[in-house]
């Protein structure tokens, strides 16, 4: 292959590594990713495209290194995405506000006190005990009617103790499904 053809399968592996790259820059925006993450991906896709077309095109790389050069952007870039969503997953829940009650007896929750948090889908719900949030998911119907709760089905809960996000067992929901 002469000079022209590689520098024209080059450019199309740039396009490739622009599309993705501004697509995982929208995927960042809309997970709600920290702003580094956005920022290194662009830099990353910029960099990359800049970095390999011009190496190329002015001798400095070979077009073996440049192809090496684009995949490594790419896989950089997918790495970033993964890892920024691992990121946003076990992120903490928001702090509770000097008026936030628990959801099961209405007592204040303290911020300097062990805490658990509920996440039931985008909702936080908080206890001041793990007795009292396992109270209130053994009889979730029952809460949601009483207290006119709006809230979808349980998927995990934080220990402020234990400081992790924890996956919760489906013998500890009684949710009735409901369509």
């Amino acid at each position: 292959m002469d000079q022209q053809e590689l520098a024209h399968i080059l450019i199309i592996l740039v396009g490739l590594l622009r599309a993705v790259g501004i697509a995982s820059i929208v995927a960042l925006i809309f997970l709600g990713a920290r702003i580094r993450f956005i920022f290194l991906t662009a830099i990353l896709t910029v960099g990359g495209i800049f970095t390999t077309v011009l190496s190329f095109l002015l001798g400095i790389l070979s077009f073996t290194h440049a192809v090496v050069y684009e995949l490594f952007a790419i896989g950089s870039i997918m790495g970033m995405l993964y890892y920024a969503y691992k990121d946003k997953k076990s992120a903490p829940p928001p702090k509770p506000s000097e008026n936030t009650r628990c959801a099961f007896c209405s007592a204040l929750i303290r911020e300097n006190r062990d805490y658990f948090v509920l996440k039931c889908e985008d909702q936080y719900l908080f206890f001041d005990s793990e007795e009292h949030m396992k109270e209130f998911l053994k009889n979730i119907e029952e809460q949601r009617k009483f207290r006119k709760l709006d809230i979808g089905k349980p998927e995990c809960y934080y220990s402020k103790t234990n400081g992790k996000w924890i996956q919760l067992k489906q013998e500890e929901v009684r949710v009735q499904e409901t369509d």
